[in-house]
């Protein structure tokens, strides 16, 4: 348990920036002249390499070793950031959506970049099941806590500092190299060895992890066209860039107090029907945006991704029960790359419509194909539902 304090710095750290980088970018290439259709392709390459980092981190992380893993693909976003601060030039920029970067905010849907297969894994292996789910939800609250800092520093930055983005940028570097810093400090989890040749999912593992992968799939389609640019839609009804960094604040502070109660509504619903409804209500949300004033959506927004971070910890307590301690770190990635490729495609269609001016289309469809999740999520798993005691 000794490793569960760093374990949450390095994802304090990380969050800080996450904060505001995942709506800061779209914004910033917008800045620099890049068209939202640009946008939405950069996104799309963005996260075809993210999923091929996510699924090699996954199984080196399960078969090599987690924590070298976790060193190299934490160390990536650095040649980000540095790329944003000392050029404008079109391929570098183009080129670093190769590093990994992830637009999913908290509440996006397509989970973090490459680096959270290994931390989710690294928590489920520090933890016996009965703390679990409670484990997940304090590193969500630091999480969230460390992200609301982090938009909140953008929001003050963007009234009084003319050039905020190289100096949030120039903040994100720092803490990302500090958190690379850090991992040093983790114990390295033992690597079963196994006799066979060639690694594989058992398969009672590979059943599930097809199902989780699925529904999870079907909720980044949804979440894709909306989640990864809704800044640039704040941005296109008029909203200064402060009042955008605090909508994205009350995201995060929605998103915290909601986690705070998630081992509440396990107990009360069980995990499974606990993640239905609140994943449910995270998408229908998205439905009535468009035909709300700007500041209300905003409102909303933040609502809907309390709901939807709500089911979280859960969610990802469950997957680990499910998978067998040796396979965790693959499944996370299987079912990671599941979410990543259909919601950077969505995300380029999502592109186009903002740009052709389909809000409710964009809205509508959000809300109504990531309904899919939860309700796939149910079918499939309601057998496992049971009420968590204490």
């Amino acid at each position: 348990m000794k490793q569960i304090p760093l374990l949450g710095l390095i994802r304090g750290l990380r969050s800080f920036y996450f904060g505001y980088i995942a709506f800061l970018i779209p914004l910033f290439l917008v800045h620099i002249g890049f068209s939202t259709i640009y946008v939405g392709i950069y996104a799309l390459v963005a996260t075809i390499a993210s999923s091929v980092l996510v699924l090699l981190s996954g199984f080196m992380g399960d078969l090599y070793s987690r924590k070298k893993t976790l060193l190299l693909m934490s160390v990536l976003p650095a040649f980000i950031f540095i790329s944003f601060l000392f050029t404008r030039n079109f391929i570098i920029i183009s080129l670093t959506s190769l590093f990994g970067i992830t637009f999913s905010a908290i509440g996006g849907g397509a989970g973090g970049g490459p680096v959270a297969p290994i931390l989710t894994a690294f928590v489920a292996d520090k933890t016996d099941p009965a703390n679990r789910t409670r484990i997940y939800s304090i590193l969500m609250i630091i999480s969230i806590v460390a992200a609301i800092a982090g938009s909140s520093t953008s929001a003050l930055l963007e009234i009084y500092i003319a050039n905020y983005y190289q100096v949030l940028f120039l903040i994100a570097l720092v803490l990302n190299l500090t958190s690379v810093a850090i991992t040093l400090l983790l114990e390295d989890t033992k690597i079963r060895k196994h006799k066979e040749k060639t690694p594989t999912i058992k398969m009672e593992s590979g059943g599930n992890i097809l199902k989780i992968g699925l529904s999870g799939a079907f909720g980044s389609v949804g979440l894709g066209v909306v989640t990864p640019i809704i800044s640039l839609y704040f941005h296109d009804v008029r909203l200064p860039a402060y009042i955008i960094s605090e909508i994205f604040t009350g995201s995060y502070i929605a998103a915290g107090i909601a986690v705070v109660f998630s081992t509440y509504m396990e107990r009360f619903f069980g995990a499974i029907y606990a993640i239905g409804i609140f994943r449910t209500l995270g998408s229908v949300l998205f439905i009535v945006i468009p035909f709300v004033p700007p500041i209300v959506a905003g409102v909303i927004y933040a609502i809907r991704t309390g709901f939807y971070q709500l089911a979280l910890p859960i969610r990802q307590s469950f997957q680990m029960e499910l998978l067998k301690p040796e396979e965790r770190a693959r499944g996370n990635s299987l079912t990671g790359i599941a979410r990543r490729l259909p919601y950077g495609a969505s995300t380029t269609f999502g592109s186009f419509l903002l740009s052709a001016g389909y809000i409710t289309l964009m809205f509508s469809f959000a809300g109504v194909v990531s309904l899919l999740d939860p309700v796939l999520y149910v079918i499939f798993f309601k057998k496992y539902n049971r009420k968590v005691s204490g």
